[in-house]
Order: structure tokens, then C-alpha cells, then sequence
């Protein structure tokens, strides 16, 4: 039986511990099947939940399940998806008018503002979810040894893949800073009796923790999972190849971790039939790693994800809006071209010409995190870095596998040098416009700009480097945690 899914409303202690939340309950009664996507759990002891693989695979699905968490009382301020829709409306494609309207006009930053303490709590609990489950799973006595390594593996991935979101969030450019101390690193669960709040280390050893973590996943990762809302093997070397497009210093293994995680076929990869359909639906292949709603017990329902703000024919928010700037670099041929002007433009609303039929929101629309395309379009900027421009296997053939699955007319490109770079870095703003932020990703580790048109509600200008491309370390963090002690929070 599946059981019904209880939202909390959680108030982050950014400070103090990071929640201890057990998720898990495996009840004699019921079958498996609740473990087919993420749900909460109501909670008991740690010895118990780590006493047998089925109460810990429930552990496991209450840490994913608080991705689509509903938290402070706001949408911006939800699970992962507001982190990522909140990067989206900070490039030049998106316009937005209401919610997220601080992040979109790069206002959100300061350290009493909702988004810092937001994205702050968020991953630092799910960092000590890690923590709480590797710790557990290794002093567990009836755990078996081959569960013990899947386990601990996925745990290593969660705190891994947060390390490394804190570290996109609350840093500047990696590459030019790796000796700047910003953030603190925690491998042991906090509890109230023993969190004092470790000092902020240097970037170098945040990157470091999140290389060995990831890799230690993808070596005991299995490639198998109950469900596309689960991590696998596949996963994790996706957010390794996210992490060394960031860090910059290994394109040959970017490359390779990128290929294994979309299976080597570039052209299979990126078919997809999400487009025109509502780009609402995991069951694609195309889709690495998505949550899960159902339109029950299983949805996050008006906060969830881009849906509601980008659909404007369906009851929802109505609030993004499109850059006409950004449509003009689709053909008209391109099935990614989803845009209409429904509302007519006036002198007083330029910048309401342009809305998306990308996705279609309902109740039970899934959340996409991971797609397969962009792993390829990763492989394409490795093998431009490694030297390798033309041919099937080089970056301009990789980036045509792509080019021409979402349309039919495309011609090859024959750009070389920084041309061609900038020709896949804005493929990657078609593809997933909505999604994660490409734009804001790109220009935070290629130390660019990001310029906006007039048509923009807000048209700001963000220089290269500048500090609006991360977030002030929380008031609450700094006020109680003596590692702060004489840091400045610029």
C-alpha cells in the first residue's frame, strides 16, 4: 500500500543542528510498493531504520521526497526546484513579474533575505541527512555488507551533490578562488547536544570533499534504482561531469563520466517526445533524474516547479514571461520554439510579448533535475577544450546529434575556436530554458557577463566576477557560529 505523503513546514536552525528527521517506517502490514518514488515518513529511532534495506530505502525516499519540500511560507522558498527556477530568472531568456522577482532582479542576496537562508538550510540539512545515513548504515549490525555499500554510497552522493550546490550558491567562480574561505565542510551528523558550527574552509577543500564523495558513488553506486526519483550510477556521474565543467581541470574525464552517463549514443540520447507535450513526463528516457507528483499524495501542487509560473493557458501563476531577444534564436522549425504572444504588447508592457507552452502544468506534472542532453552537450564542450572540433566524435559533431533531433533543418555547424564554444553554451540556454539556470551556471564559471535587453522588466547588467553571482553568507550563521568570527560577508 502507498501511503499519503505529510508536507512539513520546516523552520531552518541555520546555526545550530540540521535537523534530525527520520523519514522512515517500514510498516508489516504494507508491501513495498510506497518505494516506487519518495515519500515522507513519520519517524523512529536510528536503530531501527538502519536495522533492514526496506526501512532505509524509506529513509532514503523521505531525503528525496523533502526535494519538493513547501518551506517559510513562500514558493521561492520550496525544495530544490525554487534553488534551481531561482538561478533560471537570473539570466537574460526568462522574465519574471511577481514571485521570484528579488531573485530576477538580482536583489536576493543579502544575508537576512529568504533565498540565502533558504538555500542555506535546505543543504546543509540534506548535507547532515548524509551524514546521519552513512553513519548509520556503517554501525548498523544486520545491514549486509553489499547493502552497506550501496547505501553509504548513496549517501556519499547526497552530500556530495550539496557540497557542491552550497559551493555554486555562496562562492565566487571556483577556478580564479580555490583559496578563499567561505563555507564550513560537515562529514558527521549534528545532533543538539553536539553541533558547535565548524569554521568555513577554503574552497580547494570544499571541492575536494565533493570529488571523493562523488567518486566513491559512482564506484559503489549499482547502475540499477527503484525509480527515476532514486540516484544510480548514471546520476552521479552526471553531477561529477556538472562539477568538473565547474573545476576545469579534468576535460578528458568530463568527458567520460558524461558519455557514461548518457549511454555513448549521442543521437539515442536526445531523442525525446516531452517536447510539445508538456515537458511534464519522467517516463521519457531522455530524463537522467526527475521528482516524481502524482496529483495526490505525491505533489507538490502550486509551488512545485516551473510549470506554474511558465504555462499561462492553464490555471496557475502566469508569471514568467519570454525575452524576445531569446526567441529569435530558435528557428521556427525547432519544436524547443514554444512561444506565442497572447496578451499584444503595449508602450507600457513591452516586455509581456512573449510567453512559453513548454510545459503544460498539472497537479501531477513531474520535476525534471537531470536531463541526458545536457550530459551531451558537456561532451561536446570537452572535447572543444581537448582540441577535438570537427568529426562525429568531436564537439561539432556531438553538438548536430542534438541540433537535429529538435529540428529537422538544421545544418551542421562549422564554427571553430571560441565561436563554436559560444554556440554550445547557447544550445544549452535553448535546451533548458526553465530548468536549472544554464545561462547564470555558465557565465558564474566562465567569468562573463550577463547583459539584458531592454525589453526586460528589469534590464540589469551584471559584470563578469561581480558578487552578485553569489549569495552573502546567512545573518543567523554569522551571529552564532564562532568560525565567523572577523569574517567579512561581502
Amino acid at each position: 500500500m502507498k501511503t499519503n505523503k505529510t508536507n512539513k513546514q520546516t523552520k531552518f536552525s541555520l546555526y545550530s543542528v540540521l535537523y534530525l528527521l527520520i523519514f522512515a517506517f517500514a510498516f508489516a502490514s504494507c508491501s513495498d510498493e510506497y518505494l516506487d518514488q519518495p515519500e515522507d515518513k513519520s519517524g523512529v529511532n536510528g536503530t531501527l531504520i538502519f536495522s533492514e534495506r526496506s526501512i532505509t530505502e524509506s529513509f532514503v525516499a523521505g531525503i528525496l521526497a523533502n526535494y519538493k519540500g513547501q518551506y517559510q511560507g513562500s514558493p521561492d522558498a520550496g525544495g530544490l526546484y525554487s534553488m534551481y527556477f531561482a538561478r533560471a530568472v537570473k539570466g537574460t531568456s526568462l522574465i519574471q513579474n511577481t514571485r521570484y522577482r528579488f531573485d530576477y532582479a538580482h536583489e536576493n542576496r543579502e544575508p537576512n533575505y529568504r533565498r540565502p537562508n533558504f538555500t542555506w538550510g535546505f543543504n546543509y540539512e540534506n548535507v547532515n541527512f548524509a551524514n546521519i545515513l552513512i553513519d548509520g548504515v556503517s554501525k548498523s549490525e544486520t545491514l549486509s555488507t553489499a547493502d552497506k555499500k550501496e547505501f553509504i554510497a548513496q549517501g556519499k552522493f547526497f552530500r556530495g551533490y550539496h557540497l557542491f550546490e552550497l559551493l555554486l550558491e555562496f562562492a565566487p567562480n571556483f577556478k580564479d578562488n580555490q583559496t578563499m574561505v567561505r563555507i564550513p565542510v560537515y562529514t558527521k551528523p549534528a545532533s543538539l547536544e553536539t553541533v558547535q558550527g565548524s569554521s568555513p574552509v577554503a574552497l580547494s577543500v570544499v571541492m575536494d570533499q565533493i570529488k571523493q564523495d562523488l567518486t566513491d558513488a559512482i564506484q559503489d553506486l549499482p547502475t540499477t534504482r527503484i525509480g527515476k526519483s532514486f540516484v544510480n550510477k548514471a546520476v552521479a556521474q552526471a553531477i561529477m561531469t556538472r562539477v568538473l565543467a565547474v573545476s576545469q581541470d579534468d576535460w578528458s574525464l568530463m568527458s567520460s563520466l558524461a558519455r557514461a552517463s548518457y549511454g555513448g549514443d549521442a543521437t539515442s540520447a536526445v531523442t525525446s517526445s516531452n517536447w510539445g507535450n508538456g515537458f511534464n513526463d519522467m517516463n521519457d528516457q531522455e530524463w537522467l533524474w526527475a521528482m516524481f507528483q502524482n496529483g495526490s499524495d505525491e505533489t507538490n501542487y502550486y509551488w512545485g516547479h516551473a510549470a506554474a509560473y511558465m504555462d499561462h493557458l492553464t490555471l496557475s501563476y502566469r508569471d514568467t514571461y519570454i525575452d524576445p531577444n531569446f526567441v529569435s534564436e530558435f528557428a521556427s522549425t525547432d519544436v524547443r520554439y514554444t512561444f506565442q504572444d497572447i496578451y499584444g504588447v503595449s508602450a507600457s508592457t513591452p516586455w509581456r510579448e512573449f510567453i512559453s507552452t513548454k510545459y503544460q502544468f498539472s497537479f501531477s506534472s513531474d520535476i525534471p533535475i537531470l536531463r541526458k542532453s545536457e550530459m551531451v552537450l558537456f561532451d561536446a564542450e570537452a572535447q572543444y577544450h581537448l582540441g577535438n572540433e570537427t568529426g562525429s566524435n568531436g564537439a561539432q559533431g556531438i553538438l548536430f546529434a542534438l541540433q537535429s533531433a529538435r529540428d529537422a533543418n538544421a545544418v551542421i555547424s562549422s564554427n571553430t575556436g571560441q565561436d563554436l564554444l559560444d554556440e554550445i553554451l547557447l544550445e544549452r540556454k535553448k535546451e533548458f530554458y526553465g530548468e536549472f539556470g544554464p545561462e547564470w551556471f555558465d557565465a558564474k564559471r566562465y567569468n562573463l557577463p550577463i547583459n539584458r535587453s531592454s525589453s526586460h522588466r528589469v534590464p540589469v547588467n551584471i559584470p563578469a566576477n561581480s558578487n552578485l553571482f553569489y549569495l552573502k553568507i546567512p545573518q543567523a550563521e554569522m551571529d552564532n557560529n564562532p568560525g565567523y568570527e572577523g569574517f567579512t560577508n561581502s
